[in-house]
């Protein structure tokens, strides 16, 4: 059983956005990227940060730092870390938002996405793995079910459904 396939499958979902975002930063009109960044920012605030680091931060990694788990090395300050440069980030989106600084915008998401997209990787090809190998099989059942809670304590479909949704009304508002 795979305790990191649902935190893969958000990724994808995350990438995706990341991707879309890099897309507006490359329009021809740049203050595309600034009418449309709070929708970006919930996204970010409500799924990558809220529903997917529920799971990460509060579920994953705390059974990870367990004894015995990582034994060789442990990853997870530095993807804390990292979590915490993303969250900075983000808050610098928001305030080129509000003083409507297309710039800042600009700089700030080129930012977020490259801090993204080498987080993801590490997470993805280092740190999942030596979750899947140092994770007990009873460890595993009883991290799912921690998850489970919180899929449903958040609504899982309708955070799903709300941002493919939104992904494609922005996809849509690039043409």
């Amino acid at each position: 059983m795979s305790v990191t396939e649902q935190l893969k499958q958000e990724h994808q979902l995350i990438l995706n956005y990341i991707s879309l975002m890099e897309q507006y930063i490359n329009h021809a009109d740049t203050s595309l990227l600034l009418s449309n960044a709070e929708s970006f920012i919930a996204f970010i605030h409500d799924f990558a940060d809220s529903f997917h680091h529920a799971k990460e931060e509060d579920v994953l990694f705390r059974y990870l730092e367990a004894p015995n788990v990582l034994a060789h090395c442990n990853p997870i300050p530095q993807m804390l870390f990292e979590h915490n440069k993303a969250r900075e980030l983000v808050n610098a989106m928001k305030s080129a938002v509000a003083e409507a600084n297309t710039d800042g915008l600009l700089m700030t998401v080129r930012q977020y996405a490259g801090l993204l997209r080498e987080h993801i990787f590490k997470e993805d090809n280092i740190l999942y793995p030596m979750a899947e190998r140092g994770l007990s099989d009873s460890v595993k059942a009883a991290l799912l079910t921690e998850y489970a809670e919180i899929e449903q304590k958040l609504n899982s479909a309708e955070i799903w459904e709300k941002y493919q949704s939104l992904y494609l009304e922005l996809a849509e508002r690039l043409n």
